[in-house]
């Protein structure tokens, strides 16, 4: 059970990925953005050891510029990522379309609402990210923002960690627990 629960979340992932690339096939990165992807690439082609300390800062300041530019596209995929953890799986039976293929489904003792969703999307599936980077690129500067940027980044992955070894050993997660609610083996 536990395996298939695992090879649902790939599923999902598999399946959002899919979903952005066709989403950000159709709305192509701004020539703000590539132009400064170019500018950053140049200056990095001299090699690490060969920057000087401006060629540093251009990069910092130029990498700050491209994700203040990103914030329409973390919120879009804030978006997508809503639909696909908390509509879906509400609308449908209580499952993603890794879930259903995958054949389990999410079950609690008590009535599952969209707050149920909410909090475990937030949890698990990388929206809690897509919510602070845009939040956080107008608040901090450009030297503040990719060092918060990087820590909640590694506490995200940290997060996923604690939740495959969980559930390898324990058979739930941390959203499991908080929510109160466990993934089952759908009988067909």
């Amino acid at each position: 059970m536990r395996y298939r629960r695992i090879t649902a979340a790939i599923l999902d992932i598999l399946i959002l990925i899919f979903i952005a690339s066709f989403v950000f096939n159709i709305m192509p990165l701004n020539e703000k953005i590539e132009n400064n992807y170019s500018e950053i690439g140049k200056i990095e082609s001299k090699g690490y050891s060969n920057l000087t300390e401006e060629d540093k800062k251009n990069v910092n300041d130029l990498s700050y510029e491209v994700e203040r530019e990103m914030v329409k596209y973390y919120l879009i995929f804030s978006g997508v990522l809503i639909v696909y953890f908390i509509v879906i799986p509400f609308k449908f039976k209580n499952q993603t379309f890794g879930q259903r293929i995958r054949k389990v489904r999410l079950v609690s003792d008590e009535a599952i609402t969209m707050n149920t969703y909410t909090i475990r999307a937030v949890l698990n599936s990388g929206l809690i990210l897509m919510i602070f980077f845009p939040l956080f690129i107008y608040i901090l500067n450009a030297v503040w923002y990719p060092i918060f940027a990087a820590i909640i980044f590694l506490l995200q992955i940290l997060y996923w960690i604690v939740n495959i070894f969980m559930l390898l050993i324990t058979k739930s997660t941390i959203h499991d627990r908080i929510t109160k609610t466990k993934v089952i083996e759908v009988k067909r």
